[in-house]
């Protein structure tokens, strides 16, 4: 009782101890938490959508299928609440600080569900205190509610795993649903779900049949204004957004490096989904053409390369608190270089009981190798990676202190 007690207490003071740093930040830099990208986007799609009830994101006057509409939502409603000015802004921040500490509190118990409560706190310390982690909540973008919205399908679904009820997963249907809407590219969370739930829980297949069922009869009751709204718009069915046609044709880049010589100038549409279409028919034409050029190192890039981009970088793209990038990087590599090693050394104990978040992350790199792979998008990874890394230095540090006895 005193150790689980000791347990709570420290979580609690890494929480607070981690807010703290992250008012301070949103307080102390103010406005300067941009990256004059993406972000002010959200911002614009937001404000419009408080003072005209237009759902914007490029052009003030054309209705968007480029971001599905989770966080553009959040934001509005927080406009409404405080203001679309710079009282907005920074009550925006703090929301977002606040996101992230219950992100915190989930890491730590889905560690605790896959390890124990050693490896949950310091999982939970490596997350409060990873840079990116503290300053992503000043930007507006889907990074810290889309991490906190994965942590808690994660952790509900391995909690619902142990007892599979119907009403959990209409639960974890609506989790999925809205953390989609957030960013489309957990889309397809339940096929490793169910992969987990058959290798090891051991659910049978007709009983994972009900349960898919409810889950996607939930999710689609969610999702469907979206694709109602969506039809209306543009006469087509759009399931989520319209917005890989960028991201596929950066891509196709080596190093997205774009020359006079390797470049494809193209027509854009009248409209944001219209240069989608197009974009993705360049994208592909190109893919073509750079395979047949140089099959194994358009392959090499489209694998190693674009792994590496993923997860040897760091979003720490503007510093603060006078804090170099360098540290932050090798923080980061430490991270995912022993959060990896925790992963194949669990390959020889028995992956099954780990295997969720092993094959979301999997599943993430893979999908960002098809399109675009860097830092930014692994920022929800690496949550799923400290628990890993703290597996892996308390498995060492526990080897270390048998060998010193003997």
């Amino acid at each position: 009782m005193v150790r689980k007690n000791r347990h709570n207490l420290i979580l609690i003071l890494i929480i607070i101890a981690s807010l703290i740093v992250k008012i301070v930040l949103i307080v102390k830099y103010k406005n300067n938490l941009t990256l004059s990208s993406d972000d002010l986007n959200y911002v614009k799609s937001a404000v419009v959508l408080v003072k005209r009830g237009i759902y914007i994101f490029h052009n003030l006057n054309e209705p968007t299928v480029f971001v599905t509409p989770v966080y553009p939502f959040f934001l509005a409603l927080v406009f409404k609440l405080f203001g679309t000015g710079f009282a907005g802004l920074q009550a925006a921040r703090i929301i977002q600080a606040v996101i992230s500490s219950v992100t915190i509190l989930l890491v730590y118990l889905i560690a605790g569900k896959l390890f124990n409560k050693n490896v949950a706190l310091l999982a939970a310390f490596l997350v409060a205190f990873y840079v990116p982690n503290i300053v992503t909540v000043g930007y507006m973008l889907t990074e810290t509610l889309f991490t906190m919205l994965l942590c808690l399908l994660l952790y509900f679904s391995l909690l619902f795993a142990k007892k599979p009820k119907k009403t959990g997963f209409v639960f974890l249907g609506v989790l999925w649903a809205v953390a989609t809407l957030c960013r489309p590219t957990i889309a397809l969370y339940p096929i490793f779900l169910f992969v987990y739930l058959f290798w090891s829980e051991r659910i049978k297949i007709v009983e994972m049949i009900k349960l898919g069922t409810v889950m996607f009869l939930a999710f689609v009751a969610v999702v469907s204004p979206w694709w109602i709204r969506n039809y209306r718009e543009y006469g087509e069915f759009i399931p989520l957004a319209a917005s890989s046609g960028n991201p596929l044709l950066q891509g196709t880049y080596v190093n997205y490096e774009q020359t006079p010589e390797n470049v494809v100038y193209y027509k854009l549409g009248k409209n944001a989904f219209e240069t989608n279409k197009t974009e993705v028919a360049v994208a592909k034409m190109r893919i073509k053409e750079e395979f047949k050029k140089d099959f194994w190192g358009y392959l090499k890039w489209y694998t190693i390369g674009k792994t590496n981009l993923f997860w040897r970088t760091v979003f720490y793209w503007k510093g603060f608190f006078n804090i170099p990038l360098s540290i932050v990087l090798y923080i980061h590599l430490f991270i995912v270089y022993t959060g990896f090693a925790g992963i194949v050394m669990l390959l020889f104990k028995g992956i099954g009981k780990y295997s969720l978040p092993v094959l979301v992350m999997l599943y993430f790199n893979a999908t960002h190798c098809v399109y675009m792979a860097f830092d930014r998008y692994a920022f929800p990874m690496i949550p799923l990676l400290s628990i890993f890394s703290s597996f892996l230095i308390l498995k060492v540090l526990s080897l270390m202190r048998e060998k010193i006895r003997f």
